[in-house]
């Protein structure tokens, strides 16, 4: 019971704990939608990659579409793993804060179960952020690896027709 009331005692490093997380569960689920659509662009046109004959890939206009999917895919990542790194940095910040704090206190318990609270929820986040990007990132690599064999291929086709 006591371990309960410890790691949800409320204080700022909590939050900003918290607070992160929830814009991380956001970026993850913009991060899922762009490389379902990656995926949606991307499948159709693959056939053609796969030995199968297909018409002209891409149109210019798909490649362009294709380019900037593939740029937003990659820049959600980037900042759902920025932000993923970023737990354990705010786990030792509110261990930190909290022991700073135990200097001429007479509630010692507190500022140390505090300290603990922010480094269990930095670890507990940052663990299960970094679960999620291990079923993300094989499917954002495997996309972003058509996408560009696809832009590649059309832009080939273009010099040869020109």
């Amino acid at each position: 019971m006591e371990f309960l009331k410890a790691i949800f005692k409320p204080d700022l490093i909590s939050f900003v704990i918290l607070i992160a997380c929830v814009l991380n569960v956001l970026v993850y689920l913009a991060v899922m939608k762009n490389i379902s659509r990656l995926e949606n662009t991307v499948r159709p046109k693959i056939d053609r990659r796969n030995g199968v004959l297909a018409e002209l890939a891409l149109s210019d206009n798909e490649s362009r579409e294709l380019a900037d999917c593939s740029g937003k895919a990659s820049g959600a990542y980037a900042l759902f793993t920025n932000i993923t790194a970023v737990f354990p940095l705010l786990g030792i910040l509110g261990t930190v804060t909290s022991l700073m704090r135990l200097a001429g206190t007479e509630n010692l318990s507190d500022n140390f179960m505090s300290a603990l609270a922010t480094t269990f929820w930095g670890l507990v986040c940052a663990i299960g952020f970094k679960i999620a990007d291990s079923f993300i990132t094989a499917r954002l690599d495997r996309a972003l690896d058509e996408a560009d064999y696809l832009i590649h291929e059309h832009d080939k086709e273009k010099r040869e027709l020109q």
